[in-house]
């Protein structure tokens, strides 16, 4: 395959977006071995490749024999990766704590913190793994008007059913086509991973198509959400169709193939599905509100999304969701089921069951197995899901339960 003339690492980029590792690995490594002296960008990109892969052997093989690569601190962050994922969390410590010290580029800084914040976590240093994370928002989470994203949510689901039975539409309806509605952390990559499962499923991950696409009603349409009314049926048209081509036929999949899309960001899907996705299925999934919110704060999610940076923000967004998401969906007569991330754990096969009917689907054994699926996972969940289905992540909260006062309640 002939390299990209401006990053001769695209392809190997290309092949591990689509979930095809081995070419991924190929691809960077012979431009591991084209790289000059200190030039270790497709020492990283084998490196994430493999750790996403859940590869760790081979990745600590590989920072093994690249000696001059040990010392940049991609490759030290790694080392502490692989050490964490192999139980050595005391070397992990040793070297973040190490690296922290150091002067290192922001968004590094970043990771390295939060992945201080689950060697912590995973040694049962609770107190210590929230500091971890909360000083890593301080450092480099940007501020956010939590209220913008709660007002845009009001306004569509107040808006009057006549007024939401004028949305502008495409003018076909998709078939076969599932979107998964829940906050970020709520369950949405495991429902999906078990899903993909199925002989007449794929997951399509999360697509950035979606922001595009309120982007583009936006600015045809004076803004969101009020753009969603106001949306060209031809532009809605040529979105459906991009859509399509990226989730269908940049995949060869069949006409009896069905595509599950779990995009994150619930507060602005609802309209999209409704004007550019006609006919889609909706599987909305909701978690503990509590459980949700410390699995919000102490990840690593995009430093723009300000609100995951405090509990009061976190707090305001899951009950905006909570309070306006049933009226939204109801209203665009969206076709949705609703499940709840507990019920998927605790009871996996009776959940998937509903979740398979409602697509119109038989039940599969192989969908209670997420952790045999060995399609690479992108999203912040992609080492749990390599796990057979278990509890760890319910309760939570409670080893931070002196953070939480009574307002939680309501949401629970």
């Amino acid at each position: 395959m002939a390299a990209h003339p401006s990053n001769p690492l695209q392809p190997a980029i290309d092949a591990y977006r689509r979930g095809d590792v081995e070419s991924a690995v190929r691809l960077a490594g012979e431009q591991v071995g084209l790289a000059g002296p200190g030039e270790f960008s497709a020492h990283a990109v084998l490196c994430e490749v493999l750790q996403r892969a859940g590869r760790i052997d081979e990745l600590q093989d590989f920072l093994d024999l690249a000696e001059d690569f040990r010392q940049d601190p991609r490759a030290r962050l790694m080392q502490a990766r692989a050490a964490r994922r192999t139980g050595d969390l005391a070397r992990a410590e040793a070297l973040l704590t190490e690296l922290l010290a150091g002067d290192m580029q922001r968004g590094l800084q970043r990771v390295a913190a939060f992945e201080l914040n689950a060697v912590y976590d995973k040694a049962g240093r609770h107190a210590e793994s929230w500091q971890a994370a909360a000083l890593a928002h301080e450092r480099s989470t940007r501020p956010y008007r939590t209220e913008l994203l709660v007002e845009a949510l009001r306004q569509t689901a107040q808006a009057s059913p006549a007024e939401l039975a004028l949305l502008p539409k495409a003018s076909r309806r998709v078939g076969r086509t599932a979107c998964i509605l829940g906050l970020p952390r709520s369950g949405t990559t495991l429902l999906e991973q078990m899903l993909d499962n199925h002989s007449q499923v794929r997951g399509v991950g999360e697509l950035g198509l979606h922001g595009h696409m309120i982007d583009a009603i936006a600015r045809t349409g004076g803004g969101w959400p009020v753009g969603a009314l106001n949306a060209r049926p031809a532009a809605l048209d040529e979105l459906q169709s991009r859509y399509l081509h990226e989730t269908r036929v940049l995949r060869s999949l069949s006409a009896e193939t069905w595509t599950v899309d779990k995009t994150v960001f619930p507060m602005m899907q609802p309209l999209c599905i409704a004007g550019v996705l006609p006919g889609a299925k909706v599987l909305r999934i909701t978690r503990d509100a509590r459980d949700n919110a410390v699995s919000l704060f102490m990840n690593n999610l995009d430093p723009s999304w300000g609100w995951t940076g405090a509990l009061d923000s976190i707090r305001q967004v899951i009950a905006a969701e909570r309070l306006y998401m049933p009226a939204i969906i109801d209203k665009l007569k969206l076709d949705a089921l609703t499940i709840r991330f507990e019920e998927l754990v605790d009871e996996p096969e009776a959940t998937l069951r509903r979740v398979l009917a409602h697509l119109g689907l038989d039940w599969e054994e192989a969908c209670s197995r997420p952790e045999a699926n060995t399609r690479l996972v992108f999203t912040l969940s992609h080492e749990q899901v390599r796990r057979p289905v278990n509890r760890q992540g319910i309760g939570r909260w409670l080893h931070h339960r002196e953070r939480f006062g009574p307002e939680w309640d309501l949401l629970s």
